[in-house]
């Protein structure tokens, strides 16, 4: 909770600017300042748990600033808070995931609701929190294990060895992804994937296939049931991640 960085964006250092400033000190945070123009955001965003945006009536002249936040929160993963009014919050949401935005507030300035607001979103177990939950379906304990400390540091990362256990830990947690063996016995993957589909709670699941066969007529098959990808399960640790990274990516 503490020595966490938060970076301060403003247009100038006004005496409120420099009041929440020095709320956050008292709370033991380090703050960095930075204005809106690129060049002087430009290498204050490294090793930032938070940025803070304060909106005032030049907001709108920033959208670039806009584009480059977009892309810190799609690329790094970024949390924010924005201090404004609608219509900056609107602007704000035009270019920003609205996942991203943790809190909207609205002048007057309760400061020990700001500062409380801050210690939450920086908090170790909110960030975990924030993490996309993927759920390994596989009947194979070793590759279940093998996957899941490939994943465990990046993602929230749930197991089951059937497909019967799988609808049943998706009854009750939300996964981001399945990824589900193509081939196991009594229900295969295929099967599992008609399950899921057919239960509320996760028919909009998307769904990545894990095969060990990669003829023609395998693929073919796996691509019919239009799951979200298919990896082979010889695929690597940094393949893999990488291509988590970009699903997620593409799909925010």
């Amino acid at each position: 909770m503490f020595n966490k960085t938060i970076l301060l964006v403003r247009n100038e250092q006004t005496f409120l600017v420099n009041a929440i400033k020095n709320a956050l000190l008292d709370a033991h945070f380090i703050v960095v300042e930075a204005s809106y123009v690129l060049s002087d955001l430009s290498g204050k965003t490294k090793d930032t748990d938070l940025i803070l945006l304060y909106t005032d009536a030049e907001f709108e002249e920033h959208r670039d600033a806009m584009v480059y936040f977009k892309d810190l929160c799609v690329d790094e993963n970024m949390i924010m808070m924005v201090i404004g009014n609608k219509d900056a919050f609107n602007l704000v949401h035009q270019y920003i995931p609205k996942e991203d935005v943790a809190f909207e507030i609205e002048r007057p300035l309760d400061m020990a609701d700001l500062v409380q607001k801050a210690l939450l979103v920086t908090d170790d177990e909110y960030e975990f929190q924030r993490r996309k939950s993927i759920l390994i379906v596989d009947d194979d304990p070793t590759f279940l294990q093998m996957i899941r400390e490939w994943l465990k540091d990046t993602y929230r990362v749930g197991m089951a060895n059937s497909g019967t256990q799988a609808v049943a830990w998706l009854a009750t947690n939300k996964a981001d992804l399945v990824l589900l063996d193509y081939d196991m016995p009594v229900l295969d993957g295929p099967k599992v994937l008609e399950m899921l589909k057919s239960e509320s709670f996760s028919s909009s699941t998307p769904v990545m296939f894990l095969t060990g066969k990669n003829d023609k007529e395998s693929v073919t098959n796996v691509i019919a049931l239009k799951p979200a990808d298919y990896l082979l399960k010889t695929i690597s640790k940094d393949k893999l991640l990488s291509t988590l990274d970009a699903f997620f990516k593409a799909r925010k």
